[in-house]
């Protein structure tokens, strides 16, 4: 596995550390939020075309509560 290093604002770390229990590596939920943004990139396709990041995040979590709100 390749390592990198990066750096995140406090407010983002902190709202990391949140969501983490006792035992949970903080590389590990990274990785999977890495992983879950490609693979939704990956579905929406061309769709996005031209969208900006945070008309993106806008549009999946609208379609989130959408499927949701069907179930």
């Amino acid at each position: 596995m390749e390592r990198t290093s990066f750096s995140l604002a406090g407010e983002e770390l902190d709202e990391i550390n949140a969501q983490l229990e006792y035992g949970d590596n903080r590389s590990a939920w990274i990785r999977d939020a890495v992983r879950l943004k490609l693979a939704l990139l990956e579905e929406i396709g061309d769709l996005d075309e031209g969208m900006t990041d945070e008309e993106r995040r806008e549009l999946i979590v609208e379609a989130v509560r959408n499927e949701i709100g069907e179930e």
